[in-house]
């Protein structure tokens, strides 16, 4: 038979507080990140987007590379991917939160989408004027 034992249940209820404020904090954390070309290529392009089957050097699927930061300059500012200060007018942002379906643009990377925390990123980046372009 098992005893209620209050000091037991005491500790069991202030680790489960201890929790649930812990993963209160982690949606409040401000990104630190770097909002540069340079790191948001290095950080979410290149690993999302530039590797070989798609958007890389090699490959160039709709003739966009973005597995180095040249190539990611290149890529944005030829084909005018990013509107510096305003991220829903930026191709870019705009195929990372797509819904994708029909009269929408798809979402990349089709196969798995790229966290919410990068797209922040991606988005700040461009609002503060997408710097390294």
């Amino acid at each position: 038979m098992l005893r209620y034992r209050p000091r037991m249940h005491r500790l069991a209820v202030a680790v489960a507080a201890l929790g649930l404020s812990g993963l209160a904090a982690c949606g409040s954390e401000e990104d630190n990140r770097p909002r540069t070309l340079e790191y948001v290529t290095a950080a979410v392009l290149q690993p999302s987007c530039g590797n070989a089957q798609c958007h890389s050097s090699f490959r160039r699927v709709d003739d966009y590379a973005f597995d180095t930061v040249e190539e990611s300059k290149d890529s944005i500012t030829t084909y005018q991917l990013v509107v510096p200060t305003d991220p829903e007018s930026s191709l870019l942002y705009q195929v990372l939160i797509s819904p994708g379906g029909e009269n929408n643009v798809p979402r990349m990377p089709y196969d798995q989408p790229i966290p919410d925390r990068d797209i922040e990123l991606i988005y700040h980046w461009i609002q503060d004027g997408a710097d390294g372009l």
